[in-house]
């Protein structure tokens, strides 16, 4: 497989959080993962034990795997070994995100994150 070097002169990233990478080279395999589950409700206490992973089928289903092998059939012309950058700016990165300056020959990331809000009946307000 042909390759190309990256050449990049600034990066600058606000937020790096959750299991989120930078790396900067080569890399045969990454596998980011990162499950969450956020719930805001409103004039109630509650624990994270309240609402369990195994609750929800978003974080049980089975995920469509895709062959790793896909072969397409294409024709390059190497112009540039090379690949100029002169800045990159992140305003930020989350939940099992990669920047990677380099090459990376195989990814398979997961990411699984259920947002919802239990609000009060008009009625319980009074």
């Amino acid at each position: 497989m042909y390759k190309r070097t990256s050449c990049v002169n600034q990066v600058k990233i606000n937020s790096l959080i959750l299991s989120s990478i930078f790396e900067i080279g080569d890399a045969e395999e990454a596998a980011p993962r990162s499950r969450a589950l956020a719930v805001q409700k409103e004039g109630a206490l509650f624990t994270d034990e309240d609402f369990p992973f195994s609750g929800f089928p978003v974080y049980t289903s089975e995920l469509p795997l895709f062959d790793k092998q896909l072969s397409i059939e294409q024709t390059r012309v190497p112009c540039d070994p090379y690949i100029h950058v002169d800045s990159v700016h992140i305003q930020g990165m989350s939940s099992a995100a990669i920047f990677q300056i380099g090459n990376l020959d195989h990814i398979d990331a997961e990411v699984r994150i259920k947002h919802f809000r239990i609000l009060k009946e008009m009625d319980d307000e009074q």
